[in-house]
C-alpha cells in the first residue's frame, strides 16, 4: 500500500512537530458535541455506518487469498496480468479507505474503545495484504522487458503501469527473489520496533521534572510546554526548560544510542540485501534522486552560514543581550500579534490570497474549507497538532487544532495546500499513479504558505506587524532549510560511520552532532554541552534520509511561487501540471516541468538569498 503509506508518513511527521498548540489545563476543553457540526469533519463521506465498514472488511478479509491464483501465471498473458492487477488494486483502495477511516475516527478521540480497536484489526489485515500479494512485482520483473511491453501496448489498462514498470525494470538488480522478498516483507513488522521502542521511551516511560514557568508556578515539564516555554520572554524560564528536557534525556542516553545503533543498522540490513553501495543510496533511489542533490543541499547552505549569523546578531540586538544561547533562539524577536481570526476570517484572509491561483483553484480551496472536510477546533481527547490524509476514494480530511492566532492560519492554508494537490491528483490521475512521492510533499502546501505571507506584507502598513511577519517567515526558513540541512548531515555522517564499521555510541554520536551543530553557529551562539544530545531527541531519524525533503520542497516552492506570484508567463500552467501529475514521473523530473530543476543547486541559493534578503528588510526596520 505505497499510496497509504506515504500518506500517513507525512501525517505523522507534520504531528511530530507540531507540539506547540497545547492547550492550558487550567482551561475546559470542549466535548465534540459541543462544537457545532460545520467545523466536525464528515466521516460519513467515507463509511455513512460502521456496519459500512465491517462489509468492506469482510470483503477483503475473504478475497486477499484469492491473488494466490494468479501466482506463476502473470507472464504467460497480458489478461492474466490485468486481472492480477485489477484485484489486487480493488483489495487495495478498500484497504486504504478502511484504514483512513479508522484512524481518524481515532484521531477525532484519542480514548475511544471502538475506534482503537477498528485501527488495530485493519493494521494487521493491511500487513496480511502484503504478505499475500509479495509473490507479484518479483513475478513481474521476471517477464522479458520485450513481452512486457507487448501487454502494455496491449491492454489499456496495463497502460496505466506503464512508469511502475520502468521504475521496476530501473530497479531490477535491487529486486530480489519471490521468497526473499516475502522474507523481507516479514521482516518488516520486526525492523519497525526500533521506531516503536523509541517512542515507548519517550511517549509513556520518560518522566519530566517541574519546572518553573513565566508565573513563577511550577509546573510538569511536556512536550508542548517545552516549546512553549522556549519562547518565554524570561531567560530563567528557557533554561529551566533547556536543562530540564536535556537532563532528562542525558539519564537515558545509552538507551537511546542503542535503540539508534539498532535502526541504522536495520538501515545497512536492507541496503546490503538489496545490493546498494550505502544506505543513503537506497534510500534516495526510491525516487530515482541522485545522492549529488543530497550533498549539494548540504554543500549550498554551508556557503550561505552569513545570513543565519547575521539573523542570530539581530535577535542579539532586539534582545538586547550580549550573549545568545540556542534555547534562546525560539524567542519572537517582535511582539506577537494579538490580532486574532476567527475560523472565518481565516479562511476569508486564505481565499483572499489563493486570488493569483486562478478561479478554479480558489473554488477548490473554498469547497475544501466549507464542507466539512476539516475537524476544526481542538476538542477533549482529540489528537494534537495538523494533518492532511485521505484515499484515493474520497476527498482529502484536514485536522486542525484551530485557536485564532496568525500561526494558525498559516497551519490552516499549509494543510489546504496538502489536501488541494491530493485532491488534483486524484481527480486527474489513475489510482496506479495518484501516490504523488514524499520528495514533493511539501512543496504545495509551503506553495501556499508563501502566498499568504506575500499577500499579507502587500496589504500591511504597521511596521511592528511587518517585522513580526518577516521574523516569522525569517524564522520558518531557519526551521525548515537550515536546521534540516542539519538532521541533514548529522543523518548522512552517522550512516557512514556505521557503514565503516564504527560503533555509533553515546560518545561518537555526540561528538558527531556536535561538531556538525559548530560549523552551523559557533562564534554567533553559545552552545551548551548538552546539545550534543539533540540526536537522541528528534524522532525524524528512526525515518532514514527524510528531513532533507523538507528542504528541498520549500526551496522548490519558494522557486515556484515567485514565479507565479510574479505572473511570469505560463508558471500557474506549469504548477497546475505538477499538481495534477501523482507520481506519473520521477519527482525531479515532475519539477523540472512545472519550472525548477532540484538537481543543480540553483534553487537551494535561491531560496537562501531570499533569507538574506528577509534579514535585510528586517535590519532595516529595527534600523528606522
Amino acid at each position: 500500500m505505497k499510496r497509504l503509506m506515504s500518506l500517513i508518513a507525512i501525517m505523522g511527521l507534520l504531528l511530530s512537530v507540531a507540539f506547540a498548540g497545547e492547550m492550558d489545563n487550567s482551561k475546559q476543553i470542549p466535548t465534540r458535541d459541543e462544537i457545532q457540526e460545520q467545523y466536525r469533519w464528515n466521516l460519513a463521506d467515507i463509511y455513512p455506518t460502521t456496519d459500512a465498514w465491517e462489509k468492506d472488511y469482510a470483503y477483503v478479509e475473504s478475497n486477499i487469498d484469492h491473488l494466490k491464483k494468479f501466482k506463476g501465471k502473470l507472464g504467460k498473458s497480458a489478461k492474466n496480468l490485468e486481472k492480477c492487477l485489477s484485484e489486487s488494486e480493488e483489495l487495495e483502495r478498500k484497504l486504504d479507505m478502511l484504514y483512513v477511516s479508522a484512524h481518524l475516527l481515532k484521531d477525532q478521540d484519542t480514548k475511544n474503545s471502538t475506534s482503537q480497536a477498528l485501527a488495530s484489526r485493519i493494521a494487521a489485515l493491511n500487513q496480511q495484504f502484503y504478505q499475500e500479494r509479495a509473490f507479484l512485482w518479483p513475478e513481474i520483473q521476471e517477464i522479458p522487458a520485450k513481452k512486457l511491453n507487448q501487454f502494455v501496448e496491449a491492454s489499456e489498462y496495463l497502460a496505466q503501469y506503464r512508469h511502475a514498470f520502468d521504475d521496476m525494470v530501473r530497479q531490477k538488480e535491487h529486486i530480489l527473489s519471490e521468497r526473499e522478498e516475502e522474507l523481507l516483507s516479514m521482516a518488516g513488522q520486526m525492523a519497525s520496533e526500533f521506531s516503536g521502542i523509541r517512542e515507548a521511551l519517550t511517549q509513556a516511560d520518560i518522566v519530566f521534572p517541574q519546572v518553573k514557568d513565566e508565573d513563577g508556578d511550577i509546573i510538569e515539564l511536556s512536550y508542548g510546554r517545552y516549546y512553549a516555554l522556549l519562547q518565554s520572554k524570561d531567560a530563567d524560564v528557557r533554561r529551566g526548560a533547556f536543562k530540564g528536557m536535556y537532563g532528562t534525556f542525558d539519564k537515558f542516553k545509552n538507551t537511546s544510542a542503542a535503540t539508534y545503533r539498532g535502526s541504522v543498522k536495520k538501515d545497512i540490513f536492507y541496503a546490503t540485501a538489496r545490493g546498494y553501495d550505502s544506505c543513503i543510496e537506497m534510500a534516495l533511489d526510491g525516487d530515482n534522486v541522485p545522492v549529488e542533490v543530497y550533498d549539494n543541499l548540504i554543500a549550498t547552505v554551508h556557503e550561505y552560514m552569513e545570513p543565519l549569523h547575521r539573523y542570530m546578531n539581530l535577535r542579539k540586538k532586539i534582545m538586547g543581550v550580549d550573549e545568545l544561547h540556542l534555547y534562546d533562539t525560539s524567542v519572537p524577536i517582535t511582539a506577537e500579534s494579538e490580532v486574532k481570526y476567527t475560523y472565518e476570517e481565516a479562511v476569508d484572509m486564505i481565499i483572499k490570497a489563493l486570488e493569483v491561483m486562478g478561479p478554479q483553484y480558489q473554488a477548490d480551496a473554498k469547497k475544501a474549507l466549507s464542507s466539512r472536510w476539516v475537524d476544526v477546533y481542538e476538542t477533549r481527547n482529540k489528537r494534537s497538532g495538523a494533518y492532511s490524509w485521505g484515499a484515493f476514494d474520497t476527498h482529502p480530511y484536514m485536522l486542525m487544532n484551530y485557536n485564532g492566532t496568525r500561526n494558525d492560519m498559516f497551519t490552516l492554508i499549509h494543510e489546504l495546500g496538502h489536501s488541494l494537490h491530493t485532491y488534483n491528483t486524484n481527480s486527474t490521475q489513475p489510482y496506479p499513479t495518484a501516490n504523488y512521492s514524499l520528495f514533493v510533499a511539501e512543496v504545495a502546501s509551503t506553495f501556499n504558505e508563501n502566498l499568504l505571507m506575500n499577500y499579507m506584507l502587500k496589504t500591511m502598513d504597521d511596521k511592528k506587524e511587518k517585522l513580526s511577519l518577516l521574523d516569522q517567515w525569517a524564522d520558518n526558513l531557519q526551521g525548515t532549510l537550515y536546521t534540516q540541512v542539519l538532521f541533514a548531515e548529522f543523518e548522512r555522517e552517522a550512516h557512514s560511520l556505521a557503514e565503516q564499521g564504527i560503533p555509533l555510541t553515546v560518545e561518537t554520536l555526540s561528538d558527531t552532532y556536535m561538531n556538525i551543530l559548530k560549523s552551523y553557529y559557533e562564534g554567533v551562539l553559545t552552545i551548551d554541552d548538552e546539545y550534543a544530545l539533540t540526536w537522541s531527541r528528534i524522532p525524524h531519524f528512526f525515518r532514514q534520509f527524510y528531513v532533507y525533503k523538507y528542504a528541498t520542497s520549500i526551496c522548490a516552492s519558494t522557486d515556484l511561487s515567485k514565479k507565479v506570484i510574479d505572473g511570469e508567463e505560463g508558471a500557474l500552467d506549469r504548477y497546475m501540471n505538477f499538481l495534477q501529475s501523482g507520481s506519473s514521473d520521477y519527482p525531479i523530473e515532475l519539477l523540472k516541468n512545472a519550472g525548477v530543476d532540484m538537481s543543480t543547486p540553483e534553487p537551494i541559493a535561491s531560496t537562501l538569498q531570499l533569507f538574506n534578503d528577509i534579514v535585510t528588510q528586517m535590519e532595516e526596520l529595527v534600523g528606522e
